[in-house]
């Protein structure tokens, strides 16, 4: 086995003879390149910080689309539209799988006063916190006057 790596697509191109001819096809083969190397450097770091998925850009994309299933599930006129998105979901999850949902629901919870806090502080207001979040805008107050208060407390 050889430690070569395998060609870049632009080494791959010039080896066929393909290489991009004018200035503007060179910056974007140039630019396209960059930004492989940029995704490689940083799935390589997270990689080294204990990520066990580097190349997952958007973590939480799978909790939002059952979220988003679910919400149009329940509101779909089919009144078997829920129980068959139910009926799946069953069928999908495994019982480690719902204990990791509800730990990370869990988790999510003790942690909304900081998130909800650290919203407020960049000027969102307890109303957009609460659209955004699911919670009510008392709730969301609640939140921050309860971090606050953690916060001022000496350990």
């Amino acid at each position: 086995m050889s430690n070569e790596q395998p060609p870049r697509d632009d080494q791959q191109d010039a080896a066929q003879g393909t290489a991009p001819k004018t200035a503007s096809d060179r910056l974007a083969a140039q630019m396209l390149g960059l930004i492989n190397e940029y995704e490689r450097e940083r799935a390589a770091a997270r990689t080294a910080q204990g990520d066990t998925n580097p190349y997952d850009l958007a973590p939480w994309e799978d909790a939002h689309a059952l979220t988003n299933e679910y919400e149009a599930a329940r509101a779909s006129k089919d009144p078997g539209a829920l129980d068959r998105f139910l009926d799946n979901l069953a069928d999908d999850f495994h019982l480690d799988d719902v204990r990791a949902v509800r730990m990370a629901g869990a988790a999510v919870q003790a942690a909304m006063g900081r998130i909800a806090l650290a919203a407020r502080v960049k000027g969102m207001s307890p109303d957009q916190i609460a659209a955004e979040t699911g919670y009510t805008a008392s709730r969301i107050a609640q939140f921050i006057r309860e971090e606050k208060a953690r916060l001022s407390t000496p350990d």
